[in-house]
């Protein structure tokens, strides 16, 4: 058996319009284009599947420091959201927003970011 010589997770570089974020942790991506769901009947059969879009996402855990305030953050608006990945591969997200609520943890000093846009990509290393 061959030992690996390159990671395949661990650390993650984020930035948004070359911004580098203070990245921490759980970092999840999606870039299908679309979702599909099970139908089943009464009658206990499955009777197919729905098709529904998807929006594009990088979501993570970011230390809050205080170099980004709430609302810089809010202010974020058809960014293009990179993250470089310790295995090689880069992640882009295109026309990007910051989605949801953003709620800063005071204690731990870091909130969790979703940054929802039109077109994503995941580069192979």
């Amino acid at each position: 058996m061959m030992a690996r010589t390159k990671p395949i997770g661990g650390y993650a570089e984020v930035r948004f319009n070359g911004n580098v974020m203070e990245f921490r942790s759980e970092l999840t991506w999606n870039f299908q284009t679309f979702v599909k769901k099970g139908v089943a009947g009464r009658d206990g059969r499955v009777h197919g599947h729905l098709v529904e879009p998807q929006v594009p996402y990088i979501e993570g855990e970011f230390t809050h420091s205080g170099q980004y305030k709430t609302a810089d953050l809010e202010a974020i608006v058809n960014a293009t959201v990179t993250a470089r990945l310790a295995d090689g591969r880069v992640l882009t997200l295109r026309g990007a927003y910051v989605a949801g609520e953003i709620a800063p943890q005071g204690d731990d000093a870091k909130v969790k970011i979703r940054f929802e846009g039109e077109a994503g990509e995941e580069l192979a290393a």
